[in-house]
């Protein structure tokens, strides 16, 4: 499989916002897909506890919870309230399923760092990279886990590891370098770009 670099993702990204589609539009649609995608692979009627992340990653977690809630049994957690303005849209449309402390959960969805992030892990971002791995649940996550570097697989200690990962557009070469174990199996989603 040839991976995409984070670079790549941006350019293709910004032509697309270049031709009108708004961040909180390309949320909603990625939101969707995931949904679908995680619908198609696990059924539905599921207890769902989905992390969000302050940026756009959170946003594409909140737009998820908002498709998943109608078959399924959703929570969502806020690592770090939304930041940029999509997000906060994306939140304000589900801010009733938000719950405190993480809830048992047959599936964990991590929203909370995206392809942009940054390593290490800090503070309550590593703590819930913590949470999450330590929860008896089927995880998935979205674009790529939490602590991975996207384009050199480096992974943080306390990077999240995931049962599957849902890759907008193209597994990002991170993901692919840093190995099944961390990444687990690659879902490719179309998301229109």
């Amino acid at each position: 499989m040839e991976g995409i670099s984070v670079q790549e993702m941006k350019a293709l990204e910004n032509k697309k916002l270049g031709e009108g589609l708004s961040i909180f539009d390309l949320m909603n649609d990625v939101g969707r897909v995931c949904a679908q995608i995680i619908q198609q692979k696990l059924g539905t009627g599921n207890r769902i506890v989905i992390f969000c992340g302050p940026g756009n990653n959170g946003g594409d977690g909140y737009a998820t919870a908002n498709y998943l809630k109608e078959k399924n049994d959703v929570r969502i957690i806020v690592v770090k309230e939304p930041k940029t303005e999509p997000a906060r849209k994306c939140h304000e449309k589900v801010k009733d399923l938000v719950v405190k402390h993480a809830v048992d959960a047959d599936i964990v969805v991590d929203a909370i760092l995206g392809f942009g992030a940054a390593l290490p892990l800090k503070g309550e971002i590593r703590a819930y990279a913590k949470k999450i791995n330590s929860m008896k649940a089927k995880k998935i996550a979205i674009d790529i886990p939490t602590g991975i570097d996207a384009d050199t697989g480096e992974a943080d200690g306390d990077s999240v590891k995931v049962d599957a990962t849902i890759c907008l557009h193209k597994a990002k070469k991170g993901l692919i370098k840093a190995g099944k174990e961390i990444s687990g199996e690659l879902w490719i989603a179309d998301i229109g770009i």
